[in-house]
């Protein structure tokens, strides 16, 4: 799904970006298993920070260089064993996309959650920038307060901008997104599933040691 999304991305900003969705339910007993770990799903969800504004004159400066034909991406996908993402309730759940663009891409979901907000993330990370995201109106412009500023919000289509949000920040080593697309029958806000992006994102930087 995610091979498809940022196709427009892909041809304006010299950078492939690709990646997956979910797993579809294809048995009886993992049915079983989705209803007895989360039972709560239609729970009110526990609040979340609400988003602030941007500041209008607000400069974003890129950590990294994509012109550097010796950099290398952070690999989020496959540098954490399957225990050290156990450890950050993350389970990987897709094999590792990678496109010599350059892009590493992969899919994760959590291995429990208690806010009934079910859904899938995909890890990416390449040389997007932000000023491109912004110029095609993409930014959405707030953040959480008290948030490290590098990290910022997007919507990048074709995701019906109700049900997604991606949490970014560029590193010395790309672009890091997490995108997280919810899947369940809640029906969060926006801060809810952006807030769900970067907690993610966090979970994997400072495991990772991603700066």
């Amino acid at each position: 799904m995610r091979t498809r999304i940022l196709t427009a991305l892909v041809a304006c900003c010299g950078v492939a970006v690709s990646g997956c969705a979910p797993p579809q339910d294809t048995g009886a007993a993992h049915t079983t298993t989705t209803e007895e770990t989360y039972p709560f799903e239609t729970w009110e969800s526990p609040p979340k920070p609400s988003m602030i504004p941007l500041p209008p004159d607000r400069e974003y400066v890129e950590a990294f260089d994509k012109f550097d034909p010796n950099n290398t991406l952070y690999d989020l996908c496959d540098t954490l064993t399957p225990e050290e993402l156990a450890d950050i309730g993350l389970e990987k759940i897709t094999s590792t996309i990678r496109e010599s663009k350059p892009l590493i891409d992969c899919g994760m979901r959590e291995v429990h959650t208690t806010d009934g907000i079910h859904g899938a993330f995909n890890v990416t990370t390449h040389f997007a920038q932000y000023s491109w995201l912004r110029d095609h109106g993409l930014i959405i412009d707030a953040t959480f307060p008290g948030i490290d500023e590098r990290i910022y919000f997007s919507n990048v289509p074709p995701f019906d901008t109700t049900d997604h949000c991606d949490a970014a920040i560029s590193t010395p080593h790309g672009r890091i997104t997490i995108t997280f697309s919810h899947t369940g029958k809640a029906t969060p806000t926006k801060d809810e599933l952006c807030w769900k992006a970067y907690e993610t994102l966090e979970k994997l930087r400072t495991k990772g040691n991603f700066i």
